[in-house]
Parts: structure tokens; C-alpha cells; sequence
């Protein structure tokens, strides 16, 4: 298993922060290793809400499913993305915090098959993807948003 830990302070409040990542039209604009990504559910995000994607990391191009297994409005979602070659077990968390709010992202990660034999480069690229993803989060909100 590979784990995974990102962490940021961004000068909004948690409902901005929340609301922009809750809207799943957003995740082209801040997820890493993203090549294309469509919501496959109606309404808004809640538990059940189910996805298809596809990612690349490195050469390795993949596609599959992600679902919301948990759902906190306004403070937490976490997801279950599954491709051939790994399963990965997200949580996004947002937080008040003297600055506005502390935006957290996790992830467990469970090579399977072949890339069981490639994780210590895994390891590093979906480091660098994590960390990638809460400055792209931070960026973008601090910018566009007013």
C-alpha cells in the first residue's frame, strides 16, 4: 500500500473551499495525472454519485471508476477510484483555520497485478500528484475566486 498525504492553507472559507471541490465538474480543473473524467450520476454529489475516468501516470495510461463512499456537506468527501491496475481510497477534508481554511487530501493506494512491481515509482509520481493537486486547489480558488 501506497499512502499518500497533502496538505494546504487557502485564503477562503471552507464553503468556497468545499463547494468547488464537492462540484465534480471541477476535478479537470485541479486533479493530477487526469486525462479525461465524466460524471455518470445525476444531481449532486452524494454518496453513490459514480464517475469514469481516465488517468496516466508515467506511461501508464488507465481507465475506471470512482464513487463517493462518504459524504459530510460541507466538510469531507471520500471516494473510491478503481482501475486495473490499482484501487485508490481518497478523502478530501476542508477545515476551518485561522488563515480560512485547511484543505487536507489523503489516499491509500493498493497496486494490483503488474504495478505491484513498479510501486516504489508509483510512490513518488502520486507523491508529487498529491502534493500537484492541493497547490492547483489553492491556486486556482485564490484566484478566481472573489
Amino acid at each position: 500500500m501506497i499512502q499518500l498525504n497533502g496538505t494546504r492553507t487557502i485564503s477562503r472559507s471552507p464553503g468556497e473551499v468545499f463547494a468547488f471541490l464537492a462540484d465534480l465538474n471541477n476535478f479537470p480543473k485541479w486533479r493530477a495525472n487526469l486525462v479525461s473524467f465524466k460524471i455518470l450520476t445525476e444531481g449532486p454529489t452524494d454518496v453513490g454519485t459514480r464517475c469514469a475516468e481516465v488517468v496516466q501516470v508515467g506511461p501508464m495510461r488507465a481507465t475506471g471508476t470512482c464513487d463517493v463512499t462518504e459524504f459530510s456537506a460541507g466538510r469531507m468527501l471520500a471516494f473510491k477510484a478503481t482501475t486495473a491496475g490499482l484501487v485508490y481510497d481518497g478523502r478530501i477534508v476542508v477545515e476551518p483555520c485561522e488563515e480560512g481554511s485547511m484543505l487536507t487530501l489523503t489516499g491509500d493506494v493498493y497496486p494490483r497485478g503488474p504495478m505491484k512491481l513498479m510501486q516504489p515509482v508509483l510512490r513518488r509520481k502520486l507523491e508529487r500528484g498529491i502534493e500537484s493537486e492541493v497547490s492547483a486547489v489553492k491556486g486556482f480558488l485564490e484566484r478566481h475566486l472573489t
